[in-house]
C-alpha cells in the first residue's frame, strides 16, 4: 500500500495542504482557513488512529499465543490423519472379509484364517516372508497359503502369533498339479533360475504330452497337504527336463508372491491328511518305451 501511486499523491496533498497551514499561520491567516483545514484533516486523523490501534493489537500477540494455535492446529491435522488411516484399515478389513466369505462360499469345507504380511526376508532368493498369525490361530507347518487368485505358498515354521512362509518359487515346494484341461498331473517346484523370473514348473510331464501353452494349472490333492482345484498359474511353454527324458511345463503363477499382502492359511479341509515329506512322482515312461 505504502507504495502504490494513490498513497503517494494522498501523501503529496498532505504536504501540500500541511505547508499551506504553515503558511497561513504564520500570515495571521483568517480562522476560517485553519478551520477548514481542521475538518479536511479530522476524518483523516480518525482513520490513522484505528489503523494504528490495530497494528498495536497485532504485534502485541504474543509468542505464547502464537504457539498455543499451532498447537491446537497440529492436534486437528493429526486427529484427521487418524480418522484417515482408520478409514482405510476398516476399508482394507472389509475387503478381506468380503474375500472371506466368497472362499468360504466356494469351498464349504474349508477352515482358515486372514493373514497380512508383516515382514519378508532381504536375503531369501525364493521370497518368504512373515505373517501374522501363528498356532494360538490354528495354523500349523504345512498349512497352505492362498489368496482368493490362487496358490501362495505354504508354513513353515509356527509361533503362537506368527508364521513363516515359504513361498512356491522356492525349491522346497512340491505340489502336486494337474492340467485343469487334459487332466494330465504332475508336481509343482521351482528353482534359483525360474525364481528370478516369478516362474514355477509343472514337472513329470510325458513327451507326447496333450498340455499347452496357456492351459489352466490347479492343484490335484494328492499328497494331502493342499485341497484339489485350487489355482495355481497358466502355461507359459512346454519343454523337456533338463537332467531327464520327461517333459516340464513352465508355469506363470497367478499370484505375485513377491509383491502379496494379505493371504489366507487353509487351517483345515476334506481330505486332509498326513502330509508327505514328499509329494510322490507321478511314473513316466523311459525313453525307449515312449518311443
Amino acid at each position: 500500500m505504502f507504495h502504490s501511486r494513490g498513497f503517494k499523491a494522498l501523501l503529496a496533498t498532505v504536504f501540500v495542504m500541511l505547508g499551506i497551514l504553515i503558511y497561513s499561520a504564520g500570515a495571521g491567516g483568517s480562522s476560517v482557513f485553519a478551520s477548514t483545514l481542521g475538518q479536511v484533516f479530522t476524518p483523516m486523523q480518525k482513520v490513522s488512529t484505528v489503523i494504528s490501534n490495530n497494528a498495536a493489537a497485532s504485534v502485541n500477540r504474543s509468542a505464547e499465543d502464537l504457539e498455543q494455535e499451532n498447537r491446537e492446529l497440529k492436534k486437528e491435522v493429526d486427529a484427521m490423519r487418524a480418522k484417515l488411516i482408520d478409514y482405510y484399515q476398516v476399508k482394507q478389513e472389509n475387503e478381506q472379509y468380503r474375500t472371506f466369505l466368497e472362499l468360504k462360499n466356494e469351498n464349504k469345507d474349508f477352515t482358515f484364517v486372514a493373514g497380512s504380511v508383516v515382514g519378508r526376508d532381504p536375503n531369501d532368493l525364493f521370497y518368504s516372508f512373515t505373517v501374522d498369525k501363528g498356532s494360538l490361530a490354528g495354523v500349523t507347518v504345512n498349512s497352505p497359503v492362498i489368496t482368493e487368485s490362487g496358490v501362495v505358498g505354504w508354513v513353515s515354521s509356527v509361533s503362537s502369533t506368527f508364521c513363516e512362509v515359504t513361498t512356491m518359487l522356492s525349491a522346497e515346494t512340491s505340489i502336486a498339479a494337474l492340467d485343469q484341461g487334459t487332466r494330465e498331473s504332475g508336481v509343482i517346484s521351482s528353482n534359483i533360475k525360474l525364481a528370478e523370473q516369478g516362474l514355477v514348473k509343472l514337472n513329470y510331464l510325458a513327451a507326447d504330452t496333450k498340455v499347452k501353452e496357456g492351459d489352466l494349472i490347479v492343484t490335484s490333492g494328492l499328497g494331502g497337504l493342499y485341497p484339489k482345484n485350487l489355482p495355481v498359474g497358466k502355461v507359459k511353454s512346454i519343454g523337456p527336463e533338463e537332467y531327464n527324458v520327461s517333459y516340464m511345463a513352465v508355469v506363470e503363477p497367478f499370484v505375485n508372491v513377491k509383491t502379496v499382502r494379505d493371504v489366507f492359511i487353509i487351517t483345515g479341509f476334506l481330505g486332509k491328511g498326513d502330509v508327505l515329506e514328499k509329494v510322490p512322482e507321478p511314473s513316466v515312461p523311459d525313453a525307449e518305451a515312449s518311443k
